[in-house]
């Protein structure tokens, strides 16, 4: 199955539960989300190294601190 697929039942089920409550603005909701769980996923495939998280990222160090606590992502 690809990200796409997988991205595209799961999205399908928040969008159809924030629909049903009226909320709007979900774009952010499901960006940050996929984001937060990408950054934290590579910040544990390289034992919170930021410099090589950051290169795996594509990112900067400075953007990936920023994002690290943005979107509030502890170190364990």
């Amino acid at each position: 199955m690809s990200l796409y697929d997988l991205l595209k039942r799961d999205i399908k089920k928040m969008v159809a539960g924030i629909g049903e409550n009226g909320c709007g603005n979900i774009y952010p909701l499901i960006i940050e989300e996929v984001e937060r769980y990408l950054i934290c996923l590579v910040l544990e495939e390289t034992r919170y190294n930021y410099v090589k998280s950051a290169k795996i990222l594509g990112i900067s160090r400075s953007t990936l601190y920023n994002k690290i606590k943005k979107l509030n992502i502890e170190d364990d």
